[in-house]
């Protein structure tokens, strides 16, 4: 008599382990690649929106000022180390001025800084 081997009970061979493996190790690699890019967007996106709100708050300061006071000078807000608050008043006639506030944050897409700015014109309110 003899005897038949069917195919059904063979295992799988060495190479085709290690080929699985390798595809595995790829897939796996571009799902923490992924991972880690989406985490630098969050990130970028946080200090930009937390940017955006230190440009406003500063800008409302100033606009709270009376008209002759807004001049250039330190920024009245105070923000984390990682930012960095600048603005700038330029006379455009007798009656209006123009702000510009600048917010410096970290961009950990690019690398370095981005900057985030606003600008505002303010007029005077009085009447003769």
């Amino acid at each position: 008599m003899t005897r038949n081997f069917s195919k059904a009970n063979d295992g799988f061979t060495l190479v085709e382990s290690v080929m699985a493996v390798m595809i595995l190790g790829v897939a796996l690699g571009a799902c923490v690649l992924s991972f880690s890019m989406a985490m630098k967007v969050v990130g970028t996106s946080s200090n930009q929106m937390a940017a955006l709100h230190y440009a406003r708050d500063q800008m409302e300061v100033l606009r709270t000022n009376s008209f002759d006071n807004l001049v250039a000078g330190l920024p009245v807000i105070s923000v984390p180390t990682n930012f960095a608050v600048s603005y700038s008043v330029s006379t455009v006639d007798s009656a209006t001025k123009n702000i510009t506030v600048n917010v410096t944050y970290l961009n950990r897409i690019h690398g370095g800084t981005s900057t985030n700015t606003l600008t505002s014109s303010v007029t005077s309110t009085l009447h003769s």
